[in-house]
């Protein structure tokens, strides 16, 4: 075994045993709340949907996976937990290490979503009036929260928003079109990626981007204009903010 492939199975998950094994210190680090820091309640259901999502798989009959490069990959979406089976390739080892690599996701095998909140118990369960939620619903800085009929729901895995602006990525689920008047290239984007000037917090930068076409875009936009255009998104229910650098912990360490 050479050394790429050696690190490659010291790295990864590939029994369902690894994965819930893996799982097990995610709770522990979940519980532990360290940076950027959740409210008490928020915390709670959040490990909370990580027990759920255990109980999903330890349900399932997930094969050991003996195909080489590929591995399990479980991911923290804020409103949901996944299960991926992923390929890796173009891997690089520096120092003993695995430097670099790059992955596809050949599919999504589980899927576990949180509970879901009216804004009245969102707005119990933070402490502030429901006038206040619906106000951070059309300045679009609840992300996860989707329409339901005329009326909002919200994961209960969502703090309140934090003071200043934080960069975000959406999605768009696959073959959908976001249709918007105001923002007309959101319909043949795939990728919308919005970030802060950090010399004029008042102005903001939009990447729209369609990988397939490789058309790329930008817009130069105001803050109530992002805040127009994150609503205009999360309404659609068509895209997903994507996930962030999370922690993984490393199962190698815990076997006897």
């Amino acid at each position: 075994m050479d050394i790429k492939e050696e690190l490659f199975r010291e790295n990864y998950l590939f029994t369902r045993e690894d994965v819930l094994k893996s799982l097990e210190l995610f709770i522990e680090h979940e519980k532990s709340n360290e940076e950027p820091g959740y409210s008490t309640e928020v915390v709670k259901n959040r490990v909370k949907l990580c027990k759920k999502f255990i109980a999903a798989v330890k349900k399932s009959k997930l094969p050991v996976l003996t195909e080489l490069w590929w591995y399990y990959e479980y991911q923290f979406l804020d409103n949901s937990m996944e299960l991926n089976l992923c390929q890796a390739n173009e891997i690089e080892v520096e120092n003993d290490e695995i430097s670099g690599m790059t992955s596809t996701v050949e599919h999504t095998l589980i899927t576990v979503e949180c509970d879901y909140l009216t804004v009245e118990q969102y707005a119990a369960m933070h402490n502030v009036e429901p006038v206040t939620v619906r106000q951070w619903i059309r300045r679009g800085k609840l992300r996860n929260a989707k329409k339901n009929g005329r009326d909002w729901l919200i994961p209960d895995t969502e703090d309140k928003p934090r003071r200043g602006f934080s960069s975000v990525q959406y999605v768009v689920e696959k073959e959908e079109h976001i249709e918007s008047d105001e923002f007309p290239l959101l319909a043949v984007s795939e990728s919308i990626f919005i970030i802060q000037n950090e010399d004029n917090k008042n102005k903001f930068t939009c990447y729209l981007n369609n990988y397939k076409t490789k058309f790329n875009s930008k817009l130069e936009l105001t803050r109530s204009e992002v805040e127009r255009l994150e609503h205009t998104i999360i309404e659609s229910g068509k895209a997903k903010v994507a996930a962030n650098i999370q922690y993984v912990p490393y199962i190698k360490d815990t076997e006897d």
